[in-house]
Order: C-alpha cells, then sequence, then structure tokens
C-alpha cells in the first residue's frame, strides 16, 4: 500500500472542539469489577467530530499497534494502553489528545522523512491537551484521578521525548532548565493523584500501572560507586533542612536503581523511570530550582538511570545530555562527585 505523502492539516482543525466525549463509564468496570472513571456533569456526550482528520486517524491506528507496546513491556499494562486508556479518552478530550501527540512524537521517529509534520502535530495535540487538562487540575477527586494519573504519565514522556523541542535550546544550560522543567511536572503528579487517591487507585482500572513491589534498604543492586553519593552531605556544610531533603532524595535514587535493576537489567520502555521525579520532596525540588550544586549532581546521578534507558524511544540520549549539562554548570571544583556519571556515559 502506498503511504500518504506528508502533509499539515490546516489551523482550523486544531479546534478543542472536534473531539466530543463518549458515553460515561459506570462506577465499576463490568469486566473485573474494579473502579472506574465517572464522567463530568460539565462535558456532555457524543461522537468524535466530523473534522477530526486523516492525519489523527492515522495516529490513533499507529497508537493502537505500536506505540502502545514502547510504553511498558509489561503485558497487562501494554493492554492498559491500547484500549482503556484510548476508552477514557473519548470521554476525557485532553487525554486522547495527549495519546496522539505520543504517537506523532514516535512517528516521527519511525518516519523521519516527515518528522517537522509529525512534530508539529505533537505540538498543536499537547497545547488542545493542556488547556483542557488545567482546567481539571484545579479540582481532583475520584471520579477523575484515574485519567490525571494516566495524563501526568504521558506528559513526562512527551517533554523527554520532544526532540524537536530539545534542538531548539541554544545551550547546554537551557537544556538543563528545560530538564528540571520536567522534573517539577512529573513530581507535580504527587500532588495531583499519589498523595490522597493511592488507596483508590489500587482498585481501578488502571491499578496494572501502579507500582506494587516496594524495594527497602540496603537496596541490592545499587552500584558501588553510586553509594559513594551517601558522603556528598555527609561532608558538606549544608543545614539540617537540606541534609534531610537531600538524604531522601538518595534514598528514593537508590531504590529506583533497586526496583529497574540497572545496569545488569537494560530497558526499552520507560517503565519505572518516572518513579523517581514523583516521590521528590518539596524541600529537594526548591533546591534543585536553585540549582544548588548538591541537588544538581543528585540529579546527574539520575541522569545515569535515564541512560540505562537509552534504548527507549522517548529518552534515547537524555540521560547523557543531562549529565553533560549539570557537569558543564557546576565545573572543576565538583568534578570528583561527577566523575562515575561522566564515565558510564562515555563507555557506552
Amino acid at each position: 500500500m502506498q503511504e500518504a505523502p506528508c502533509q499539515a492539516a490546516s489551523p482550523s482543525e486544531s479546534d478543542p472542539s472536534r473531539l466530543a466525549p463518549s458515553p460515561a463509564f459506570s462506577n465499576t468496570d463490568e469486566a473485573n469489577g474494579t473502579a472506574a472513571v465517572s464522567t463530568p456533569s460539565t462535558v456532555s456526550r457524543g461522537r468524535i467530530a466530523s473534522t477530526w482528520d486523516i492525519l489523527d486517524m492515522e495516529l490513533l491506528h499507529h497508537w493502537c499497534t505500536q506505540t502502545y507496546k514502547t510504553m511498558t513491556d509489561v503485558p497487562e499494562q501494554q493492554l492498559l494502553w491500547q484500549t482503556t486508556a484510548v476508552t477514557i479518552g473519548f470521554t476525557y478530550p485532553f487525554l486522547l489528545n495527549e495519546l496522539l501527540a505520543i504517537a506523532a512524537l514516535h512517528m516521527a521517529i519511525c518516519r523521519p522523512e516527515c518528522e517537522t509534520v509529525w512534530h508539529t502535530r505533537a505540538t498543536e495535540l499537547q497545547s488542545l491537551a493542556l488547556t483542557g487538562f488545567n482546567s481539571m487540575a484545579q479540582q481532583v477527586d475520584e471520579s477523575n484521578c484515574v485519567v490525571v494519573l494516566l495524563f501526568s504519565a504521558l506528559v513526562g514522556t512527551h517533554l523527554l521525548g520532544d526532540r524537536s523541542r530539545t534542538r531548539a535550546l541554544a545551550s547546554r544550560s537551557d537544556y538543563l532548565d528545560h530538564l528540571v522543567s520536567c522534573v517539577n511536572l512529573m513530581r507535580s503528579v504527587r500532588g495531583l493523584v499519589l498523595k490522597n487517591h493511592t488507596a483508590f487507585l489500587l482498585q481501578s482500572s488502571v491499578k496494572a500501572l501502579m507500582i506494587t513491589r516496594n524495594p527497602v534498604p540496603p537496596y541490592e543492586g545499587v552500584p558501588s560507586e553510586c553509594r559513594k553519593l551517601t558522603a556528598l552531605i555527609t561532608q558538606s556544610d549544608l543545614g539540617p533542612s537540606s541534609i534531610e531533603a537531600y538524604g531522601a532524595a538518595i534514598d528514593r535514587l537508590f531504590w529506583l536503581f533497586d526496583l529497574a535493576g540497572v545496569p545488569s537489567k537494560p530497558h526499552d520502555t520507560p517503565r519505572f523511570v518516572f518513579a523517581w521525579p514523583v516521590q521528590l520532596t518539596d524541600e529537594y525540588t526548591a533546591l534543585l530550582n536553585q540549582r544548588r550544586p548538591e541537588a544538581l549532581i543528585i540529579l546527574a546521578y539520575y541522569g545515569v538511570i535515564l541512560h540505562f534507558y537509552r534504548d527507549a524511544w522517548c529518552i534515547g540520549d537524555s540521560g547523557a545530555c543531562m549529565v553533560r549539562a549539570i557537569d558543564a554548570q557546576l565545573g572543576s571544583y565538583w568534578s570528583q562527585w561527577l566523575q562515575w556519571p561522566m564515565k558510564i556515559i562515555a563507555s557506552s
């Protein structure tokens, strides 16, 4: 079959009203007896608008046949992204727009000859998605926490996977600002959903996405070079609150090394990789936003984890770029703490 030529849709076709929701979910998923999503009373029911163009149809097909498999290597979770998330997206159009945006970014990888078209569509779709999401994020409860969780996971994937956005950054400092923004956004999931609705989500239609294995100290499998990171806070002249904030971030970093099994287990999907940002404390993110050296060094070790996920299309060289950007930011005084991260990205 001959592929259609690369062609962008007109701006008028990117109208938020073009997607209307499908009938509401009941409070219980009939297939498995789990809690499901309720339709907000402010959203009318209906069908997809006729202005949904051929590119969007192609993106939906690409998501349902290809992209969903790249979100995780767990079959149950893959099925959730392929079917459950899409079905929920017909009730919550902003979620469907973000699904299509991720598919567009993936399509740009699969069909690089048309990458400009797909990157442009991804940006348009995410803009529409964020507009709808921001209005809902003002009040998150059990009726919508499922869709908020799904959307937040997709936005993290989008931010790391959007090569067109990172290519436009003029310097490593700009790239570091971009990465810190990514971390802050992914961490917002905790405040919106995980802090108050974890118990509900564990019984919901997306319970397969929730991490149930919980490694405990001393966290087997953490590289010995990484364990030396604890000396960073004991050898620095820090106040008690900073020591506590950095200690918690390092603990969660070791937890993720154990959970993900890196470096011995390579990954080609982003499964687990966003589990560290969502657990960061307000105190640590405040120090990170101030570009405190210790906060950036800890972030560089997270960059090593990202580097071990480089076979995932949405991550690629993000980890290596993160480590190099932090190394350039801090200079020689802090170089001893970055020797291992720099060695890891240089050796592969």
